[in-house]
């Protein structure tokens, strides 16, 4: 199946290998199997509104699909973006470093405030938060992660015995969690497959 996505700039995409085309396209034909997805432009979903902090200046969105289940009730978007590669001085390197990685958001019905939530292997790449977000929230049921925030209660509100479960059985460790305010971010710092596709598209269905 065609993805259609080059109508909406086709100078955005010149720099994709005949193989990248090939995995988007193989994403795009999984992803409709078990979903109705369609092509948007990135204005038209949440990214300008959640990435408006810019922490995520490496991230460039290429591709933007908006993903609703079957049965209409559960929507989220995904986002095929270019991860810029970076030299050892923090320089960027030439297109051609770049890698596809996939990364989706998610509206959520409250505002919750931020919250970051990872494995407690992956300490280290939190620990930059903790200087600016003073609330590690702790919970016996939840202890093998670290849960970040800027408010006890809100944290506690969108924890949920559902949520819970659905980031405990998650099957890759290395997984991104990230709220900001009513704006859900979920990804996996990988190159793109399909496989990863499959398992962030079930985690935001369920989330």
């Amino acid at each position: 199946m065609d993805p259609d996505y080059r109508k909406y700039d086709i100078t955005r995409f010149f720099d994709f290998t005949e193989e990248d085309e090939k995995l988007i396209t193989s994403v795009y034909d999984r992803l409709s199997e078990s979903y109705s997805v369609s092509v948007v432009d990135s204005k038209d979903s949440p990214y300008e509104t959640f990435s408006s902090h810019d922490m995520y200046p490496l991230f460039i969105p290429q591709i933007c699909y908006l993903v609703q289940g079957q049965d209409q009730n559960s929507s989220f978007y995904l986002f095929i973006v270019s991860k810029v590669g970076i030299n050892s001085k923090g320089g960027h390197l030439a297109r051609k470093y770049d890698t596809l990685q996939l990364w989706g958001l998610k509206n959520l019905e409250d505002d919750f405030g931020y919250i970051s939530i990872n494995k407690k292997k992956l300490m280290d790449k939190v620990a930059g938060i903790f200087s600016s977000f003073t609330i590690n929230f702790t919970d016996r049921e939840f202890n093998d992660f670290y849960v970040v925030g800027n408010d006890k209660f809100k944290i506690m509100n969108f924890l949920t015995p559902k949520r819970k479960e659905t980031i405990k059985i998650f099957p890759n460790e290395d997984f991104k969690l990230e709220v900001r305010n009513a704006i859900l971010s979920f990804g996996i710092p990988e190159s793109l497959t399909v496989e990863n596709t499959e398992m962030i598209s079930k985690f935001l269905e369920k989330i």
